[in-house]
């Protein structure tokens, strides 16, 4: 069976977090402990993200709020044809700071 970790790799850089795979029920929490490793500022780029469900939203939705509040920021950086399909139907696309 395939391990949750072999699904989500999650890289850091000088210019921040870089995501490639899926994100789910599974890896989300990697992703949660990730931004939160690189906050207060964090830019997550998110061109190699294949998928991601209502979770993965969910984690990145409650980081932005938590770095925000915080006085911190994210920014999806490059975001997939998945990515950005996800957040225009969720309707997050002008919430969450996106830059392409």
């Amino acid at each position: 069976m395939t391990q949750p970790e072999d699904l989500l790799t999650i890289e850091t850089s000088d210019h921040g977090l870089s995501a490639v795979g899926e994100i789910d029920a599974h890896t989300a929490p990697s992703l949660a402990a990730a931004i939160d490793a690189a906050a207060p500022d964090v830019r997550l780029d998110m061109s190699k993200v294949e998928f991601v469900d209502s979770s993965g939203l969910r984690v990145l939705i409650d980081a932005h709020q938590r770095l925000q509040e915080a006085g911190g920021s994210l920014t999806l950086v490059a975001p997939s044809t998945a990515v950005k399909r996800l957040l225009e139907i969720s309707g997050v696309d002008d919430y969450l700071s996106v830059q392409a």
